[in-house]
Formats: structure tokens, sequence, C-alpha cells
């Protein structure tokens, strides 16, 4: 189970991580840069993998909150992901 000040971190950081991976979406939408956007793309779900899971599609963390084995992800949690 997580403490407060680390659930916290791990909310603002999937809020910083949505941001970042929708600005590399509009970058691709808007340039010519595709390899440097799957690069940052890579970038960004290796780094927060270890610390959110990298849950940035609310689909995923509602897949993770309704598994059998529920007891390991949090369902309060899970629905913070989505909200942030």
């Amino acid at each position: 189970m997580h403490t407060m000040f680390e659930s916290l971190m791990i909310l603002l950081f999937e809020m910083l991580g949505t941001a970042m991976l929708t600005s590399l979406f509009l970058a691709y939408q808007y340039g010519q840069y595709g390899l440097a956007i799957f690069v940052g793309f890579y970038v960004l779900l290796i780094f927060s993998a270890r610390i959110s899971g990298s849950h940035y599609n609310p689909i995923v963390t509602l897949a993770f909150m309704l598994r059998r084995d529920a007891g390991k992800f949090n369902r309060w949690l899970g629905l913070l992901y989505m909200l942030f």
C-alpha cells in the first residue's frame, strides 16, 4: 500500500505524463517528426512504467481495476488515475 505522499506523486506523474503524451501526438500531427515522436513516446513509457505503470489510457486502468486479482491494484487509486 502506498503512503499519501507516494500516491500524490504517482497521480502528479500521471497528470504530467498524460500532458507530455498529448503534446507528443500534437507535435506529430502538426510536423514531420515521426521518429522523434516515437522515441519520445518510448522514453516516456519506460520512465513511467516503474512509477505508475504507464496508465495513460483510462481503459487500461479500468481493465486493471476489474481483474480478478484486483487486490494488487487499488480501485480508488484507479479512479483517481482516470480523473488525473
